[in-house]
C-alpha cells in the first residue's frame, strides 16, 4: 500500500533526478491511432473515454464513482483481493515476491475469476520494483529477481480460465538507467525470455505545467512496448486544484485518443488535498468529478 507522505517524497526525488539528467529531445507526441493489427488490437478494450480506473485503499470509495454516464470501468488496490465485490472489474496485482503477497496470490486471483460478476481478465505485475525508498510503496526488486518471480507466480496464470492478460511490473518515471525507470523495464522485457508480457505498466509523477513531459514519457515507453498496450496505473501532477483540473482537461482527451493506451488511473481515490474524494468522504472532489465525467 502506498504511503502518502513517502509518495510525495518519491515525487520530490523524481524532480531532482529529472533535473540532473540530460534534456529529453522533443519526440512526436501525437496520439497513436490507426495501429496495425497485432498485440494492441488483440486485447479487447472499452472505448477511449471508458479507460479510466480507480486506485484505492478503501473499497467504499469505489462505489462513489458508480453514477450514470461514468467513465471509470475498473479498479485496483495494489493487492490481489478487492476486500469485497466491486461494481467494476477488479484487477489483481502481485505487489512483490514477499511471502505475504505470493502466498495467497493464486487463490485470490482464481476467487476473483470465479466469484465476481466483474471477473478480471488482466493481472498486474510488481509495483515499482525500481523504487527502493523505505515506506514509499515500491517492491524494490532487481531485474533478475523480478524475472524469477514473474516466471514462478505470474506466467502460470496465462493458462487460467478464459483470457488472462499479464501486465509488466509498474516502473516509476525516475531516470532511464538499468536499475530505474524505463531502463529497468527495458531490461526486464529483454531478460524475461518466454514470458507473455501482454501490456506494459508505468507510473508518472511531476507538476501540472509539465504536460509535454507527461506525453514525452509515454512516447518513450512506446519504444519499449513495441506494439504492446500501455497502462498508466499511477499518475499525479502536483499543483492547485484548478491547475490539476487543467492538466486533466488537456491530457485525458489525448490518452483517450491513443489506441495503444488501454487504461489509466489517477492517484488516487482517497480523502486528501488534490485527490478524488471530497473532504467528507461521501462523494467526489472537484478533481474526482472531472476525472469521472469529463
Amino acid at each position: 500500500m502506498p504511503s502518502f507522505r513517502m509518495t510525495l517524497l518519491l515525487f520530490l526525488l523524481l524532480l531532482i533526478t529529472s533535473a540532473i539528467t540530460d534534456p529529453v529531445p522533443t519526440p512526436d507526441i501525437t496520439p497513436a491511432t490507426n495501429l496495425t493489427a497485432g498485440t494492441v488490437d488483440s486485447l479487447f478494450e472499452v472505448p477511449g473515454s471508458s479507460r479510466r480506473g480507480i486506485a484505492y485503499n478503501n473499497v467504499d470509495y469505489v462505489f462513489l464513482f458508480q453514477q450514470d454516464q461514468r467513465h471509470t470501468t475498473w479498479c485496483y488496490n495494489w493487492d490481489s483481493r478487492p476486500y469485497r465485490e466491486t461494481p467494476v472489474e477488479f484487477v489483481p496485482m502481485l505487489h512483490s515476491t514477499r511471502s505475504d503477497h505470493t502466498g495467497p496470490w493464486r487463490e485470490n486471483v482464481f476467487q476473483a475469476i470465479n466469484g465476481n460478476l466483474n471477473a478480471p481478465t488482466h493481472v498486474l505485475g510488481f509495483n515499482e520494483p525500481d523504487n527502493c525508498i523505505d515506506g514509499a510503496g515500491g517492491s524494490c526488486m532487481s531485474v533478475d529477481d523480478a524475472v524469477t518471480g514473474w516466471k514462478q507466480h505470474i506466467q502460470p496464470l496465462k493458462s487460467a480460465k478464459g483470457p488472462m492478460y499479464l501486465g509488466s511490473p509498474a516502473v516509476t518515471n525516475a531516470a532511464d538507467t538499468p536499475s530505474t525507470g524505463l531502463g529497468w523495464l527495458r531490461s526486464f522485457i529483454q531478460k524475461c525470455d518466454g514470458c507473455d508480457i501482454d501490456f506494459i505498466n508505468i507510473h508518472w509523477y511531476d507538476s501540472t505545467p509539465n504536460v509535454a513531459y507527461f506525453k514525452q514519457h509515454i512516447t518513450a515507453a512506446r519504444k519499449i512496448a513495441q506494439g504492446r498496450p500501455i497502462w498508466i496505473t499511477e499518475f499525479k501532477p502536483m499543483g492547485s486544484t484548478a491547475a490539476i483540473r487543467g492538466f486533466l482537461d488537456e491530457v485525458m482527451p489525448w490518452l483517450d485518443g491513443s489506441d495503444d493506451i488501454h487504461r489509466y488511473a489517477y492517484f488516487m481515490a482517497t480523502v486528501w488535498d488534490a485527490f478524488l474524494i471530497n473532504d467528507k468522504g461521501d462523494g467526489l472532489s472537484d478533481i474526482g468529478s472531472a476525472y469521472q465525467f469529463n
